[in-house]
């Protein structure tokens, strides 16, 4: 005759009887998330990181810069036009605590993405940019960046238009390097 309650969890047991503690699985997620983290590595997040990863933005130091330029042009970009939700200050999560902004740095970051932004539009690559710096494209796209790497995967000619949009992109990165 069995006990009345609850079934016994399933899986290793210590010598007194208790669940064994020793086999964690980590969770690793499903296949397609396998697979991109073995193409793209931590880089797999934004399509920046996928084209550095394959070595659409340059070489060595160059390439790092424009990787880290345009991170830090994407989350300017978001940090400055977007809402979040509607919070009380009374009764946040935080217990009530108002936090403290330092409203010149917000405004000096906002006019420096400004005047980036401006100045990558002057140059008239300002579609070609933001598809490949700003737009939120977490598993893929752009479509043409998309093509180039496969591209560079197959070792097979990429078309030349997509060339040209990833061309202007990296000139608007490149200018404001410079």
């Amino acid at each position: 005759m069995s006990r009345a309650g609850r079934k016994r969890k399933q899986g290793a047991r210590t010598k007194s009887g208790r669940l064994s503690r020793a086999a964690i699985n980590f969770d690793k997620g499903t296949e397609r998330a396998q697979a991109m983290q073995s193409l793209y590595g931590t880089d797999g997040a934004d399509q920046i990181g996928r084209a550095y990863r394959w070595g659409l933005l340059g070489e060595g130091n160059e390439a790092k810069a424009l990787l880290d330029l345009s991170r830090k042009l994407a989350n300017a970009y978001w940090r400055a036009f977007t809402t979040g939700p509607i919070v009380s200050a009374i009764a946040d999560k935080t217990g009530g605590s108002i936090v403290d902004l330092d409203h010149e740095k917000i405004k000096r970051q906002e006019q420096w993405l400004t005047e980036c932004l401006r100045f990558v539009d002057r140059m008239g690559v300002r579609r070609s940019f933001d598809q490949l710096v700003i737009d939120v494209n977490p598993d893929h796209g752009p479509p043409w960046l998309d093509n180039l790497i496969f591209a560079r995967r197959t070792h097979k000619h990429a078309d030349p238009m997509d060339e040209r949009r990833l061309r202007e992109a990296l000139d608007g990165l490149c200018a404001l390097i410079a």
